[in-house]
Parts: C-alpha cells; sequence; structure tokens
C-alpha cells in the first residue's frame, strides 16, 4: 500500500531559494497527536500545580491556626489552674467562716480532694465546656454557702446587738442576784436582779438595741421602764428618778433611758436591774461585760 506524501515549502522573505520537504500522513498524525498530548498535559500539571499551591496554603494557614489553638489552650490551661487555685481558697474560707458561723455540719460534695479543674489536652478542646460547667457548678455551691453563712453572721450579729452587754449605769454593786436579807425587815428574799448605788440624777443606759414596752410607777419599783430586746429577752430598771423614754420607742445600745433615783422602796438612790428571759429573771451579771 502506498503512502500519502505531503510536500512543505519553506518559503524565505529574502531572495533564498525555498525549501521543501516531503512528510507521510503518519508523521503528520504523529506530530499533531504529540502537540495535543503536550497541550493537555500541560493544562493538566497546570491545573494539578494551581491545586497543589492552593492545598500548600490551606496546610500553612491549618498549621499556624493550629499552632494558634495550641497557645490558647496552653494559655487557657494556665488560666484554669489559676481559676483552680482560686476556687479552692474560697472553698476554704468558706469552709472556715461555716464553722464560725456555726455551720460546720454542711455538706459540700463539690470538694473533697477530687483533683480539681481538668487540664484540657493540647490537640482537643472537647472538654472545654465540662471544664467550665464544673467551675461554674462549685461556684454555685460556693455562693448557696456563702449565703448560709452571710444569713447565719447576720442573725448572729443581730442577736449580739440585741443581747444586754452594758452595765445600764455606773457605780458600785450594792446588792447581788438571788437569795438575799430584805434591807427593811431582814428576813430572806429572792433578789431578782442586782443594785448599783449611785448618785441621784446618774445616767442609766440601755445595755441593748430594743423597744420600750413599759413606762410607769409599779409598786416597790417606783419609777420603772422596761425594754423588750426581742429573742425574748426584756429588761427592767426601778427607782429612777425620772425617765427619759416613751412607750414605742426604739432604742439603740447605749441610749440613754432615765436617771438614778430612790422612788419605791429604796433605801437611797440606787438603780435596780432585771433581765428576764422568756418571764423567768436570770443573773444581770452574767450577760454585763464591761463592768463590775
Amino acid at each position: 500500500m502506498t503512502r500519502k506524501q505531503h510536500t512543505i515549502i519553506v518559503v524565505p522573505h529574502a531572495r533564498a531559494r525555498f525549501r521543501q520537504f516531503q512528510v507521510t500522513s503518519r508523521l503528520l498524525w504523529s506530530v499533531a497527536t504529540a502537540i495535543s498530548l503536550s497541550l493537555v498535559l500541560g493544562v493538566v500539571f497546570g491545573v494539578l500545580w494551581i491545586q497543589s499551591v492552593r492545598k500548600n496554603r490551606e496546610v500553612s494557614t491549618l498549621a499556624a491556626e493550629n499552632q494558634d489553638l495550641r497557645g490558647r489552650t496552653k494559655t487557657l490551661n494556665g488560666k484554669l489552674e489559676s481559676l483552680e487555685k482560686l476556687l479552692a481558697e474560697f472553698e476554704e474560707r468558706t469552709r472556715r467562716l461555716s464553722v464560725v458561723a456555726g455551720l460546720s455540719g454542711v455538706h459540700d460534695p463539690g470538694t473533697g480532694g477530687v483533683g480539681g479543674l481538668t487540664v484540657l489536652p493540647s490537640d482537643n478542646t472537647s472538654q472545654t465546656e465540662a471544664v467550665l460547667e464544673e467551675a461554674s457548678r462549685r461556684g454555685l455551691l460556693m455562693s448557696g454557702r456563702l449565703s448560709r453563712v452571710e444569713e447565719k453572721l447576720s442573725f448572729q450579729a443581730d442577736q449580739l446587738a440585741l443581747t444586754p452587754t452594758l452595765a445600764p449605769a455606773v457605780g458600785v454593786l450594792t446588792a447581788g442576784f438571788g437569795l438575799r436579807s430584805d434591807p427593811f425587815t431582814g428576813a430572806q428574799e429572792f433578789h431578782t436582779g442586782i443594785d448599783i448605788s449611785s448618785p441621784t440624777g446618774g445616767r442609766v443606759v440601755s445595755p441593748a438595741s430594743g423597744t420600750v414596752v413599759k413606762v410607769g410607777w409599779q409598786n416597790g419599783y417606783g419609777r420603772i421602764v422596761e425594754i423588750a430586746h426581742g429573742f425574748g429577752i426584756r429588761t427592767i430598771y426601778a427607782h429612777l428618778e425620772a425617765t427619759r423614754v416613751a412607750e414605742g420607742q426604739r432604742l439603740r445600745r447605749g441610749d440613754l433611758v432615765g436617771s438614778i433615783g430612790s422612788t419605791g422602796r429604796s433605801t437611797g438612790p440606787h438603780l435596780h436591774y432585771e433581765v428576764q428571759i422568756a418571764g423567768r429573771p436570770v443573773n444581770p451579771l452574767d450577760y454585763v461585760l464591761n463592768a463590775f
């Protein structure tokens, strides 16, 4: 079979002789195929190179983000360690305050040396939410306990403010609480308070906060004032020369009640001072902290 021949003539621009070449159809097809394949491969390699550049950029970006994430996780772990120390310190302080407030029996299931807050692994932040929830839970437990401590201490502060701890007058203790000889008859009697001898007109003050419930005259006691302090505590001031309060008046510790006198059944100027708990007389000296 005769091969097809093709003649290629090259005509130069100058007056030089033209050249001609004879090639077969197979050669032409081979050259065309090679050129086409080269173009296709060039396009393919170009696309792959562009994709490779993009992926390298993405990998570099991811590596940078991962490095940044590791740094953030390390910083977060440092903050968690600081938070754990702070929570432990606050929990210990709250425990001590609970003991002072008389709440040492309160159970706190959030403490007890379980290991504290979990440190986050540098390559995994999925535990962050759980760790922060644990910190929040411990904070809420501590807040609840602090509320109970505050309530208890506030109650104790109110109770202390309403407890008669001051001496109501300055003077000499001439008669104590309990059995004694009646100064008029000499017979044995139970003295329900203490007697403080002092010059007429001396100041009589309230030993604690309270409300005046009685101002007036009572046989034997003469001119009196009675104050209710709360928690079932009442105080009575007898033989007064004058009173300086009115019924229903609110008093604070140290406020003026009246003045020393010798009214009623009395042998001389003095203050008869009583403390009653739930209506029963008790020894006032058990409550006086600043005298006698």
